[in-house]
């Protein structure tokens, strides 16, 4: 196995990165504030995120942050290093948690920092890493090695579970519209996904029917909620927590048919109530 530098270098690269850092932090904004990144003038950004699944022109940001005499800070999380390479686009710093790189085996989160440059304010080194446990380096060496061949079925997957959901017809008069689905495909900022992906892993849909999220999901039996984020399992997740209306769906390494089969039912008996 190899050693937490020359993982951290392994994932530079992979990152387009001069330089990473492996922190232990909750979230990655956690990581952004332990870590003093963000300064005055900088602009803090998601690569996709937000109420709509937003995807910001990460270049014209990057531009913005430079007049403001500061730099461009991505969380690239949901499309991922393999999906979006931020600091190709202009960012400076690009955050990403390693839960899906790790297949969902780690003890607790890992968040990557990756720069373009050492990072350091007033000429002093500002990151340091976190001395990563041995089992977590193991789950992020060996994810590393297949992260590009299971993000891409991630991501086929996902475009399986959208095309169902957009052809989903189970509406009656009294609810015409079961889904509203999400999905940022058509307005991609040029060069922004690698590989010639079409869309992320992730989706968004608003099911109608059951009065809240938590409960649409507690009615699906293959929410992956007992599984771990990022490993085998696809998870829905309450964007807005429990009570709001919004379902993220992440799409895992399981049969997106299954996955769908599962949904369709839950849908039809929602859009009858």
């Amino acid at each position: 196995m190899l050693s937490q530098l020359e993982l951290e270098a392994r994932y530079a690269d992979a990152a387009s990165a001069a330089t990473a850092h492996f922190v232990y932090a909750g979230h990655v904004n956690e990581a952004i504030e332990r870590c003093d990144l963000a300064q005055e003038g900088d602009i803090v950004a998601d690569a996709i995120g937000g109420a709509g699944l937003c995807v910001p022109n990460l270049r014209e940001l990057a531009s913005k942050a430079r007049d403001a005499g500061g730099r461009l800070i991505v969380d690239g999380t949901v499309p991922s290093h393999f999906g979006c390479r931020p600091l190709e686009l202009g960012a400076a710093v690009a955050l990403e948690a390693l839960d899906r790189v790790a297949a969902g085996r780690l003890s607790r989160k890992v968040v990557a920092i990756a720069s373009r440059a050492p990072l350091s304010f007033d000429g002093v080194d500002a990151v340091g890493s976190d001395v990563i446990d041995a089992a977590d380096l193991a789950a992020i060496d060996e994810g590393l090695r297949t992260f590009p061949d299971r993000m891409q079925c991630h991501v086929d997957h996902a475009r399986a579970l959208a095309e169902y959901l957009a052809c989903f017809e189970g509406g009656s008069r009294a609810c015409p519209t079961p889904v509203l689905l999400r999905i940022p495909t058509t307005r991609w900022p040029r060069g922004f996904l690698c590989m010639g992906l079409g869309l992320p892993s992730i989706l968004s849909c608003l099911p109608a029917g059951a009065s809240r999220r938590g409960e649409f999901i507690e009615c699906c039996r293959l929410n992956g909620r007992t599984e771990p984020a990022g490993g085998y399992a696809t998870r829905l997740h309450a964007r807005d927590g429990a009570k709001g209306y919004a379902v993220r769906v992440f799409a895992g390494l399981d049969d997106p048919l299954v996955i769908a089969a599962d949904l369709d039912q839950v849908l039809r008996s929602c859009a009858v109530l």
